[in-house]
């Protein structure tokens, strides 16, 4: 087996690879949010069967994104076939800390996964509470869950092409996922829907925004500006202005994008730096999606 990591952040490029029989290739990128180190993986299988050994150091997470042929699941015993996991599409396993458990494949050529380790401290941090980890102790094989399933694919795809945006986007999304596993198989709770942001929380948090739109700005940063966990602020910034924090700063870059524009003096090039995107391309595409036109044609069409 050939191990291709590539380098996307701090942590180590890929989890450790045990056991392995029937795989060709490796390829992994991953990033950290959060205590939450997120693993984009390309395998490349070999004919016929093949398996890795998923046991992990942390408590993980395993979401299958894609299967070209055949299929695959997670085993609790090597030999021992899950019938549920060709009964589920879009399969997630949890895998507790320290816990044998194997990735098994038949016939598959590609299997594409988002692996996610967890540091509980951090998260604890993060959420403000003290987490009952004993819920990570139990391995739960193959359930579906779309929003957790589309929550991972989007941290792969930032582990794969990170740019500016991609630090509190990344920050929300993680603590988005763990709420969405602390939830699972709960009831939802009978109470009073969760408050807005203060009036002084939310002025200081625009203010913030506003004033760092070209830094790549954390959560963590606006949740102290606030006296929150990073959980509270993601929940009550949405209550009060309709929109996550990363949603916001973007629709704030664009918004200054258009007064430069309008202003003419700079360059497109200028422009996506002045505003907190690495490069014109990124701001193009940003700006297009927000919009529904090119900065340059959005000019060209206020010159008149």
């Amino acid at each position: 087996m050939l191990l291709e990591p590539s380098r996307a952040g701090t942590p180590p490029d890929a989890p450790k690879i045990r056991s392995a029989h029937g795989i060709k290739t490796v390829r992994s990128k991953s990033r950290t949010w959060n205590g939450v180190t997120v693993y984009a993986l390309d395998i490349e299988v070999l004919p016929g069967r093949a398996w890795i050994d998923l046991t992990s150091e942390q408590g993980s997470l395993s979401i299958i994104l894609e299967t070209v042929g055949g299929h695959v699941e997670t085993r609790q015993t090597l030999d021992l076939p899950n019938p549920a996991h060709h009964q589920t599409l879009r399969p997630i396993s949890l895998i507790p800390k320290g816990m044998t458990l194997w990735g098994h494949a038949e016939d598959s050529r590609r299997v594409r996964e988002a692996r996610l380790d967890f540091d509980f401290a951090p998260l604890e941090s993060v959420l403000g509470e003290e987490l009952d980890r004993r819920k990570f102790e139990t391995p739960l094989l193959t359930f579906r869950d779309d929003r957790i399933w589309r929550i991972g694919e989007l941290l792969a795809a930032q582990c794969e092409t990170p740019d500016s945006l991609s630090q509190l986007y990344g920050d929300s999304l993680t603590t988005a996922l763990f709420i969405d596993l602390l939830r699972m198989g709960r009831r939802p709770p009978n109470e009073r829907k969760q408050g807005g942001l203060a009036p002084w929380q939310l002025r200081k948090a625009k203010d913030y925004l506003q004033a760092h739109l070209s830094d790549d700005v954390r959560l963590r940063e606006l949740a102290q500006l606030t006296g929150l966990s990073q959980s509270q602020f993601g929940r009550a910034f949405k209550v009060s202005t309709g929109m996550t924090p990363f949603r916001w700063q973007t629709q704030a870059r664009i918004t200054r994008a258009r007064e430069l524009l309008l202003d003419g003096r700079l360059s497109l090039a200028e422009i996506s730096l002045a505003t907190g995107f690495s490069e014109q391309s990124h701001f193009t595409r940003v700006f297009q999606r927000v919009v529904g036109t090119s900065p340059g044609a959005w000019r060209r069409a206020r010159r008149w």
